[in-house]
């Protein structure tokens, strides 16, 4: 039985569960990423069908909140170009038990852009999930944006031709922001210069969880881990290309977990506890063949207090000898870097022209002086076992912990 009414120019549809059949199985696993079977609710679903003439205002997001409090909610994208000239911004949106999803009914029928810094953003929400939704266009800082939220969702979507984003096409940030699950989307010719990410989680964000997805030529580090703390982080069964075509034939570093300390003491320190297995790293050899790193640990700047960044030579020589032991370098690791070895599993992954597996990479910058500059592999001092070996296991990785 079905019943619409409406509301602000925007239609509302109510439909009962057993209406509601999802005939894509990997829609079936959707809320898995947002909340876990046991808890989902099992309420009437309200559908708000979007075009790109709907003004996403605060009457509208005001709007879905309250509905939110009865029942969850699907915003479904009519197909078409949605230019934007201001931000779709969620704040303080969503529900304990009733669940949010933004989405379209085929993967790219709804396109997201606009020549403005941002094109959406959720700032403090939760239990949301966004499916299917196509970013891309002239945009200048970042395509998508989730600070301090909880349980989000970003699945079979797609990030492609941005060549003006600064920042990322996909930003997680800050210590609140937790569960924040990225999976089985496609990323693709992202970035002005190398501060542009496909991925950057930073300032704290814990559980960032990228899973099966395809990157294809980024314009900085494909996947970006940020200091103060961003930790439990997972990379499973995702596609790493780097062409050597892009911009300058660039060639990246794939995942990246680096510091900036520009004050002295830094107030920046290394996030720990990564798991990162059964990808594909591939990298061509057209472009700079200079930085072709699955994964590296950056420093730029001033040592943190009780902590020894700007390592000295005779340390980084024994991180880099194969004859030094796997004690020796994990000691220097986590009296100097704050790394713990068994905590980085990585393993299981498939390399295609690529240098090192894991590496510490040291530079000084913003006046700090550094004994010792360069970057040596630590691949013998981190952990290949305990690691993921499905999807369901990837998807629940450091569950356990929170």
């Amino acid at each position: 039985m079905k019943k619409s009414i409406l509301l602000l120019g925007v239609t509302f549809i109510f439909l009962s569960s057993c209406d509601k059949q999802e005939t894509d199985k990997d829609t079936q696993l959707l809320k898995s990423g947002v909340k876990s079977t046991s808890e989902l609710s099992l309420l009437a679903t309200t559908i708000v069908n979007v075009t790109p003439t709907t003004v996403f205002n605060t009457a509208f997001w005001t709007n879905i909140q309250t509905l939110l409090q009865s029942n969850p909610v699907d915003i479904v994208f009519a197909d078409g170009t949605y230019n934007l000239t201001s931000t779709i911004s969620l704040t303080n949106i969503g529900h304990t038990t009733n669940n949010l999803e933004l989405k379209c009914n085929t993967i790219g029928s709804a396109i997201i852009t606009g020549s403005i810094a941002k094109l959406m953003g959720l700032s403090s929400c939760k239990n949301i999930l966004i499916h299917r939704l196509k970013f891309t266009g002239p945009v200048t800082d970042y395509a998508l944006t989730i600070q301090r939220s909880q349980n989000v969702t970003v699945a079979y979507c797609r990030f492609e031709d941005m060549p003006n984003v600064y920042y990322g096409a996909l930003g997680a940030h800050y210590d609140t922001s937790d569960n924040i699950i990225v999976r089985q989307n496609v990323f693709s010719k992202v970035g002005l210069d190398s501060h542009c990410h496909m991925i950057y989680g930073a300032y704290g964000v814990k559980r960032l969880k990228v899973i099966n997805n395809t990157f294809t030529d980024c314009a900085g580090s494909f996947v970006r881990f940020r200091g103060n703390n961003s930790t439990h982080g997972v990379v499973y069964g995702n596609t790493f290309i780097s062409t050597g075509t892009y911009l300058t034939g660039v060639n990246p570093i794939f995942v990246e977990v680096p510091v900036f300390n520009d004050v002295n003491p830094g107030d920046e320190r290394f996030g720990t506890s990564f798991m990162i297995t059964s990808n594909s790293f591939s990298y061509s050899t057209s472009g700079t063949q200079a930085t072709r790193y699955a994964l590296v640990f950056h420093h730029s700047g001033y040592n943190p207090p009780d902590r020894t960044h700007l390592i000295s030579a005779a340390d980084a020589a024994t991180l880099g000898s194969g004859s030094s032991t796997v004690a020796a370098k994990r000691a220097i690791m986590s009296s100097k870097l704050g790394l713990d070895g068994t905590k980085i599993l990585f393993g299981g992954n498939t390399n295609t022209n690529v240098a090192t597996n894991v590496s510490y990479r040291c530079q000084g910058g913003y006046g700090a002086v550094a004994p010792w500059t360069g970057i040596v592999s630590i691949g013998t001092a981190v952990t290949a076992t305990g690691l993921a070996t499905s999807y369901a296991e990837a998807l629940a990785f450091y569950d356990d912990l929170y």
